[in-house]
């Protein structure tokens, strides 16, 4: 079990604090709609999940048209895939908050008030340490605490929405809960193509197997590894002046318009001794769910056809979490992509999460080990 870290009295306490906040629209083809009451652009105090210490995090806060029910909202955290590395890559600094609008859109017609994390070090300030759970975990309970200070519309029952990298965060949230969300409620977790476990890009990359789009994804993880391992650090100073003016650009992965004259996976990131390899595994091992067991109910979407998350890394995540006792519902979709959702299996998000808000039982329907 990874060690938590120490966390100081007065960082505890302050812990969703607003900073600053401002009113913001929707998107400019969204501003009348019916279902967008207000919203809000803020920056929030959260915690780091490598050293305990406090950090200003942006997000984007929305609350639905209409009456609140009486005991408030209740809130979906929305936490996105991956936008980039550098600062300025959050939704929040992006007009149409970086594609994310429709699934706004969708929780609010449901009811649901959305608190919208950047993560720490993708607003304005500070360094993203990409894919760490426990700063996401620390994030997205914090987005909560935050809309609740925002709003007094807000109730303090919330679930937890992710995808990708957003999907990691969603499940490590729901694993820290006991120890992080304390004042709020919270119901349960979806993930969908979650980054639990990409440890098996090292013997990927050492092969030379990788797909293509692990390939324009693999150096954005060895980028964000260094910021918080620093036994890295030898083995990544190999990379570019390059690649690190291209880190600077915000997308899914390292965009091709940033890497034109530059190999797509250059010898530079490869581990090349078994000591490098096994001290990258041991890196991304670190940040691998899971880590302990959930607290609560949680749906897994595994996207059949994923190219860069693959399917197998997803399930035998899944079943190591069952076995520690969470109470996981374990849905394939076989002909989907990396975060990709059919419509029906959208629905059966929507419905799933409702029924936690509901109070129904969540059902357990582990994976089968193959």
């Amino acid at each position: 079990m990874v060690q938590l870290p120490d966390v100081a009295p007065d960082v505890w306490a302050s812990r969703g604090h607003v900073v600053e906040r401002h009113p913001m629209l929707p998107p400019l083809d969204d501003r009348d709609d019916p279902v967008v009451g207000e919203s809000w652009r803020a920056v929030y105090t959260s915690v780091s999940g490598t050293d305990g210490g406090v950090r200003q995090v942006a997000g984007t806060f929305f609350t639905p048209s209409g009456v609140p029910p009486q005991d408030g909202w209740p809130v979906v955290s929305l936490a996105h895939g991956t936008t980039g590395i550098a600062n300025g890559c959050g939704p929040s600094t992006d007009p149409n908050l970086r594609g994310y609008w429709p699934d706004i859109r969708m929780f609010l017609a449901q009811g649901y008030a959305v608190a919208f994390t950047d993560y720490e070090g993708l607003g304005g300030t500070g360094l993203h340490p990409y894919l760490e759970p426990r700063t996401e975990a620390f994030n997205i309970t914090d987005a909560v605490r935050a809309l609740r200070e925002i709003s007094p519309a807000v109730s303090p029952r919330w679930a937890a929405y992710g995808a990708s990298q957003g999907g990691q965060a969603a499940w490590a949230a729901d694993e820290l809960n006991a120890f992080y969300g304390d004042g709020l409620e919270l119901v349960g977790s979806v993930a969908v193509s979650p980054a639990a476990n990409v440890s098996g890009l090292v013997d990927l990359a050492s092969s030379g197997a990788m797909t293509r789009d692990q390939q324009e994804y693999y150096p954005m993880v060895i980028a964000g590894l260094e910021r918080y391992n620093a036994e890295l650090s030898g083995l990544l100073h190999r990379r570019t002046a390059d690649y690190d003016n291209a880190f600077a650009d915000c997308g899914a992965y390292v965009p091709p318009e940033s890497l034109r004259g530059i190999p797509l996976l250059p010898r530079r990131f490869i581990p090349r001794t078994l000591e490098d390899r096994n001290r990258l595994r041991g890196a991304l091992r670190g940040i691998a769910l899971p880590q302990r067991p959930l607290d609560r109910p949680m749906l897994v979407v595994n996207t059949m056809q994923d190219k860069i998350v693959l399917p197998e890394w997803v399930e035998d995540a899944t079943i190591r979490s069952c076995d520690l006792g969470g109470q996981i519902e374990y849905v394939e979709v076989p002909h989907a992509d990396h975060a990709e959702l059919t419509e029906d299996v959208t629905r059966m998000v929507i419905t799933w999460i409702a029924d936690r808000f509901a109070g129904a039982p969540a059902a357990s329907k582990c994976p089968v080990p193959r």
